[in-house]
């Protein structure tokens, strides 16, 4: 009789990458992000009309956050760099979590610029700067592709939470809107990133599953995954290819 149910390599299930894991959880941090922020337009109408501010004196507090954001990009990737990059994502989202709820109690327009920037420096650590630390630790051979799914959350996010905010708004009002952004972003994604994000391997884990098939021990090796190692950043610096990334994607 044959068995069924066996060790055959036919019925051999394998075990899931956790570097996947660690994806689904860095794709949540910046489906929060970026939900949070394009949600911004949906909110502008309501405030300014309730306070009799003009729509431009209010986007101007979303324009000085969006250049907060740009020029504190390179401080969160050294952030990153230097500190554990779970713990400064997950600071960041907090810090914009806190922020989206304080934009609920606001009474005055510097109040809403103050409430802006903190939210733009929040969403900036919580940055991709960090989620390519934390995947580019977890995979070599399929990093591209980790990183694109990754990626991918901010697109969800936009399309998700862009709807549900203008919903809030439009049946229970724009302070409810706000704070039922900043419950995602603190109830929902902060602990699930605590919970599914590892900052890189430990003893006995590996980059990703592809080392392994090629050879690897199975054990991490630190020399693999380290953006630190190579080049320095001033030797970066002396590269035309650094300058021409940096540009594209500035631009």
């Amino acid at each position: 009789m044959v068995e069924l149910f066996s060790e055959s390599k036919i019925f051999k299930i394998r075990k899931l990458h956790y570097g996947w894991i660690v994806v689904i959880g860095t794709a949540l941090m910046l489906f929060g992000g970026a939900g949070s922020r394009f949600s911004f337009g949906i909110f502008l109408k309501p405030v300014t009309e309730e306070f009799d501010w003009t729509r431009g004196s209010l986007a101007g507090a979303i324009a000085i956050a969006g250049l907060a954001t740009g020029g504190l990009r390179p401080v969160a990737g050294m952030l990153a760099d230097r500190y554990d990059p779970k713990t400064v994502a997950a600071t960041g989202v907090a810090i914009g979590g806190l922020a989206l709820a304080g934009m609920s109690a606001v009474q005055e327009l510097w109040h809403a610029y103050v409430v802006f920037i903190v939210m733009g420096i929040g969403f900036t650590v919580a940055s991709p700067g960090a989620v390519a630390k934390i995947v580019g630790a977890w995979f070599t051979r399929r990093r591209a592709l980790a990183m694109s799914i990754a990626g991918s959350g901010s697109a969800v996010g936009e399309t998700a939470l862009v709807p549900v905010a203008a919903i809030a708004v439009a049946f229970i009002g724009w302070r409810e809107g706000y704070l039922i952004l900043a419950g995602i972003l603190l109830v929902l994604i902060l602990p699930l990133m605590v919970l599914l994000i590892k900052s890189r391997p430990g003893p006995g884990e590996h980059a990703d599953e592809a080392d392994r098939k090629n050879g690897s021990t199975g054990e991490f090796n630190d020399d693999m995954a380290n953006p630190n190692i190579g080049m320095s950043l001033g030797q970066a610096c002396r590269t035309g290819l650094f300058w021409r990334l940096t540009i594209g994607f500035f631009i």
